[in-house]
């Protein structure tokens, strides 16, 4: 017999999930929202249920339930149902911009707003919220009013100008036009601050942090994330804590702190077997590049042909780029070139389109031989040394980023860390051959083994790879 649900209760926490925007209270009662048949949400008439049965499909990526359920809605009922309907064909990851802009003209039409969204403009709002308009960015300089308008009828309209600033910052900082991104994102960060803002400031800082990380300078993971924890505070940290975290990983990762990393994979990310959700796609992004720093390349391309089929269907061109760039790394490191270039391939057509640069530049080291690579076998282009060169600073500015755990296989033996001793004091191969009394050849041979293990192709690459790892002083 089927437990009867209590929709009074279920109404009264969606109606403070709401107030609150705290998606991850939602996905807290999960079964009970989606145990909810569509009589008992008519019968008892609270509403509100449709909200948690809808966002708890897309968040479980059953995008064709949730528009089922949404089309469910009988909005001739009443004008609050209509605009119900709305505001989730709005967090819809299907929806396209033109429908969109239509929803929007409408509410223009009738001068109501529909506050109570939880929407993306893209990469600058990292709360992941569902839809994916980082591709309009080139249309943002010349339509600045057009857009500021639309947004008024999502967000409280003193600040959206402020919020339109914010993607415009995003864009440029994506095309590489970082004095203007830090000029703007400087701005934005004091006035979300002063109007209390925390889930879009949390924004505005992540964004502020990639320009310093883009101009070389040391962002000390600790450091940094306290001070962005002391600024978002406790109110309403919930719903972007867990981004906090894996933000912190990123730094990790650029900083070379592997155990830390390998603690966050340990105990803290998200388990994508357990509990697939949707809410954790920037966290499953971090947690691909942690896989690479680990050597775990299969894991990679396993999550990533999960989310793979979600992202297109919400025509998320920017995280199908960055999933692309994830798996060209993992495949060209686990030595499969061919497969690496025709997933490289994909990622630098929509780079190309909607001038990602910086996303492929960001991943620095690992990108920049890739690219160099790809362009010796396929040719070179004006985008792809532009692309080379931006990755080059990146890749020299940031040396140990997603840099290749040491492990115990690699370990070296006693002859070949005595021979690297000696690679470091400057010996020759004839040195070497000589202290040892064996031939040039032998040596060789340790030399060719204790590259392979740290993953160089000289003596200077090898010294410095072992200081990096920790193998030597």
């Amino acid at each position: 017999m089927k437990k009867k649900i209590d929709t009074k209760e279920l109404q009264q926490k969606m109606l403070g999930f709401s107030h609150n925007f705290f998606l991850v209270d939602v996905r807290k009662y999960r079964e009970e929202f989606l145990s909810l048949t569509y009589d008992d949400i008519i019968n008892s008439q609270d509403w509100h249920c449709f909200t948690g049965k809808v966002l708890n499909h897309i968040m479980d990526g059953n995008l064709e339930e949730a528009w089922n359920v949404i089309n469910s809605i009988p909005e001739d009922k009443n004008i609050y149902l209509k605009f119900l309907k709305i505001g989730l064909t709005v967090v819809h990851p299907e929806l396209t911009w033109k429908q969109l802009s239509s929803l929007l003209n409408y509410l223009k039409s009738i001068n109501q707003p529909l506050y109570s969204v939880i929407l993306t403009g893209g990469r600058p709002f990292l709360l992941n919220g569902l839809n994916d308009f980082s591709r309009i960015g080139p249309l943002l300089p010349k339509h600045r009013e057009r857009f500021i308008g639309y947004l008024e009828y999502l967000y409280n309209s003193p600040l959206c100008p402020h919020i339109y600033n914010l993607c415009l910052a995003e864009y440029y900082y994506q095309i590489n036009q970082l004095i203007d991104a830090e000029m703007i994102v400087g701005s934005t960060i004091k006035k979300f601050n002063i109007e209390g803002e925390q889930r879009i400031l949390f924004c505005a800082l992540y964004l502020q942090s990639k320009i310093l990380l883009a101009y070389g300078k040391t962002v000390n993971s600790e450091s940094y994330i306290h001070h962005i924890r002391n600024l978002t505070g406790e109110s309403g940290t919930a719903e972007f804590s867990y981004n906090i975290d894996a933000t912190e990983v990123l730094f990790a990762l650029y900083e070379g702190r592997m155990a830390y990393v390998n603690e966050w994979l340990s105990t803290s990310a998200p388990d994508e077997y357990a509990d697939f959700n949707m809410l954790d796609l920037y966290q499953y992004m971090i947690k691909m590049r942690c896989y690479i720093a680990t050597q775990k390349y299969a894991a990679v391309i396993a999550l990533a042909e999960r989310l793979r089929p979600l992202l297109k269907a919400g025509r998320r061109f920017m995280d199908l780029c960055e999933l692309d760039l994830l798996v060209s790394i993992s495949l060209f490191d686990s030595g499969k070139e061919e497969e690496a270039f025709e997933a490289l391939k994909r990622s630098l057509k929509i780079s190309r389109m909607h001038r990602y640069h910086r996303l492929i530049a960001d991943e620095g080291e690992p990108m920049l031989r890739l690219l160099i690579a790809y362009i010796k076998c396929k040719g070179e282009n004006p985008f792809l040394l532009q692309l080379v060169e931006i990755t080059r600073i990146v890749a020299i500015r940031h040396p140990l980023y997603m840099k290749r755990q040491f492990t115990a296989k690699d370990e070296l033996t006693p002859m070949e860390l005595d021979v690297l001793s000696l690679l470091q004091q400057g010996k020759t191969k004839e040195d070497i051959a000589e202290y040892f009394f064996i031939s040039i050849n032998t040596v060789k041979f340790h030399l060719k083994n204790i590259y392979t293990k740290l993953g160089a192709n000289s003596a200077t690459q090898a010294i410095w790879n072992a200081r990096m790892l920790g193998v030597i002083d």
